[in-house]
């Protein structure tokens, strides 16, 4: 069992403290580094006390910060960004969520060009190529590294096949494919 290095970014929202604490959780997981522009330190906080063997460290919100959070890094996560609110189209969620991931990828291309890259961030279909943008202008893209989070789509299709089924969702296994748009997403 290989132990490794995770950092969260963006570990204070509403997908990041339940994913942190997952992480928290994985035996895999020997060291969680979480940092958020606002409450990283405290989530580390808060679950840091879990008595499972990973040790846990905040870092504060400033350039040293997420680069102290991601030097040695084996696998980063991009939840970072604002949800889409009522009223908000698409654009306005790229144009507010693009800088940062763009900014976060920066740091990871710098501080632990090797890890893999796991990007939750909405729009997916745009936050990606974003950052393999980012990751090949510094000339460390690798391809097989970088990966869009799409696990929510997984799991509404699991739940709307097991409906029309009346089977558990647990045992229904749906591929998606074609990102995270309505336009391209596809239940296989």
């Amino acid at each position: 069992q290989q132990a490794s290095k995770v950092a969260v970014l963006g570990s204070a929202g509403g997908i990041g403290q339940p994913l942190s604490l997952l992480l928290k959780l994985n035996p895999r997981v020997s060291e969680l580094a979480l940092y958020d522009i606002k409450g990283g330190p405290g989530v580390a906080a808060d679950i840091g006390h879990i008595n499972t063997k990973s040790n846990v460290k905040g870092y504060d919100p400033t350039p040293e910060g997420v680069k102290e959070c991601l030097k040695g890094a084996e696998i980063v996560l991009i939840p970072a960004g604002v949800p889409r609110k009522p009223g908000m189209t698409r654009d306005d969620l790229f144009n507010t969520n693009a800088s940062i991931v763009r900014d976060l990828a920066k740091a990871a291309a710098e501080s632990c060009p090797d890890a893999n890259m796991l990007i939750i961030s909405n729009p997916v279909n745009s936050t990606v190529p974003i950052t393999a943008e980012v990751f090949k202008s510094r000339g460390v893209y690798n391809p097989k590294k970088l990966f869009g989070v799409t696990t929510l789509d997984v799991v509404r299709a699991s739940r709307f096949i097991s409906q029309l089924k009346n089977t558990d969702p647990a045992n229904e296994n749906i591929t998606v494919v074609g990102g995270h748009s309505g336009a391209t997403i596809v239940p296989l």
